[in-house]
């Protein structure tokens, strides 16, 4: 059995871990509810791993500064434009959207870019952050100057997989919540499945020759490349690779920060600096009554699920609601970390100093 932790423990031992490494108390709570949100929610690799794998390291290394804040250089009516002065991007990017969120509060919509920022993780955790205060959210970001995709029909590694999200608030039903990369699968589950030994779905990954391939060990090596969404060209690829774009060309020429898609990606791989976000808020109040559009918005959503379903599938559900049930499930059986993850955790919580976190082995905490 997976070694589990209670939701709370979670969250205390997330926050532990950043203070140690030099985060304010209110920052690490920040980034740990970010951390949370994801771990609970069913992206592992973008919670606890992150913390132990990326995090921690970088902050260790000086890469990101722990006592940065976020700053605003320019505001423009409901437009803020933001320096993350290399801050942890879990807590730039929370900060940013609920700047977002008290600019839409007062003038309907709020938008907000944020520069010279690093990794922000699950992008839907800042669109869901808008949701929780009624407003609808969305999050993209870019991965700086690093790449990790080539562009359709290219060979050179120049876009991030670029992920944004997107949050709908209802009434009664849990928030529809889109967190998505713009390719096929992020990075990080392709590497992850490497560290294991596991092979890939069919489909995420190609070679230069057109030929799939199941083994990220190639990835990795730089023999095939993540897939954008939908595919090849012939089956949808045009839609991922031009969001993908999108976001770089939102997260980098817009919000001042780096961007993948720049002449020195043909000298060699780029790190991942000076990484942008876009964190935009919107109040449905600023288009009509607030209560009838949570009644319209509670209509469409039970009206998708109320959907007969197909042969292959037990029910039709909407982006959100899984999640939904699975963090509910985490807050009442706790949340199963993988067990390379757990001792990762327990190497890193001795190195700093800080107390152990409570793991048990138990159920599977709903994953």
């Amino acid at each position: 059995m997976l070694p589990t932790i209670g939701v709370h423990e979670l969250h205390t031992g997330c926050a532990s871990v950043l203070r140690a490494c030099g985060l304010s108390e209110a920052a690490a709570s920040t980034a740990a509810d970010i951390l949370v949100y994801a771990e609970t929610r069913g992206y592992p690799t973008h919670g606890v791993n992150a913390l132990v794998r990326s995090y921690v390291p970088a902050l260790r290394a000086g890469r990101i500064d722990p006592a940065a804040e976020l700053e605003v250089v320019r505001r423009t009516g409901v437009a803020v434009a933001a320096d993350g002065h290399r801050a942890l991007g879990l807590v730039s990017a929370a900060r940013a959207m609920d700047l977002a969120a008290e600019i839409a509060a007062e003038s309907g919509v709020g938008f907000v870019t944020v520069r010279n920022s690093t990794h922000f993780g699950a992008a839907g955790a800042y669109a869901h952050r808008a949701a929780r205060a009624g407003l609808v959210g969305l999050a993209m970001t870019n991965c700086g100057r690093q790449g990790v995709v080539p562009p359709l029909g290219g060979t050179v590694r120049m876009l991030g997989t670029n992920p944004l999200g997107a949050a709908v608030p209802g009434r009664e039903r849990d928030p529809f919540v889109l967190d998505m990369s713009t390719t096929v699968a992020a990075t990080g589950r392709v590497n992850q499945a490497r560290k294991r030994g596991e092979p890939v779905p069919e489909g995420w990954l190609i070679r230069p020759d057109g030929t799939g391939t199941t083994d990220p060990a190639e990835y990795a090596d730089g023999t095939a490349d993540v897939l954008w969404l939908g595919g090849a060209l012939e089956t949808g690829g045009a839609k991922g690779f031009g969001l993908g774009l999108l976001v770089d060309l939102l997260c980098g020429p817009l919000a001042g920060a780096g961007h993948g898609p720049h002449p020195a990606a043909f000298e060699g791989p780029q790190d991942d600096d000076d990484i942008g976000h876009v964190l935009i808020a919107v109040s449905p109040e600023a288009f009509g009554d607030r209560a009838g559009f949570e009644r319209r918005v509670d209509e469409l959503l039970g009206t998708v699920t109320a959907c007969p379903p197909a042969g292959y599938a037990d029910r039709v559900a909407y982006p959100g609601l899984p999640e939904a049930e699975r963090a509910a499930e985490a807050a009442a059986a706790g949340v199963a970390v993988a067990e390379d993850t757990a001792a990762e955790v327990e190497k890193v919580t001795s190195e700093l100093g800080v107390p152990p976190w409570p793991f048990r082995t138990g159920a599977d905490g709903g994953r």
